[in-house]
């Protein structure tokens, strides 16, 4: 049986630990979430792929969303992760797309470790997803990789073209 006076050091305890646990699920990415939904995202979670004297170089984007609206080209999205292997094998192809695509469609890489919001927001469950926006609007998308899916890949962005 505990004794009166340790049963009130026993409650608070039990309060200042559920009161850490719910702090770090507020703050589990380094922002506060309370009812909203937050899109932002660090520096380079969200980047696209521009070409300049056939070099690929990667700029970061601030505002996605904002970003796939104002696009006057059809954006080829690439939902990835570090950790991913297939997702590490696309890689090369995605910048081969770039270069190939270049001035006809503009190519994002979203990594969804650092944007969470963003995948769960396009439904990027399985990486490494492709999707392909046009008029800021999702127009399909493609999960998983594989070398003999690069046609249906380029097929998928040259149908949206316009």
């Amino acid at each position: 049986m505990i004794q009166k006076k340790a049963f009130p050091i026993l409650v608070a305890v039990l309060v200042l630990l559920i009161a850490a646990i719910v702090l770090v699920v507020l703050f589990q990415d380094g922002t506060l979430k309370l009812g909203t939904r937050q899109t932002t995202v660090a520096n380079d979670a969200v980047v696209q792929l521009v070409v300049t004297d056939g070099t690929v170089r990667h700029e970061p984007v601030d505002d996605f969303q904002a970003f796939v609206k104002a696009a006057d080209k059809p954006v080829f999205v690439d939902f990835w992760a570090e950790w991913c292997p297939p997702c590490r094998l696309a890689a090369p192809f995605i910048e081969q797309l770039a270069l190939e695509y270049d001035g006809r469609a503009i190519i994002v890489k979203v990594d969804v470790d650092q944007a969470s919001d963003l995948a769960r927001l396009y439904g990027a469950q399985s990486i490494p997803q492709f999707s392909v926006f046009v008029g800021g609007a999702l127009s399909e998308s493609i999960a998983g990789y594989a070398e003999f899916m690069q046609d249906d890949l380029r097929q998928m962005l040259d149908k949206n073209l316009s």
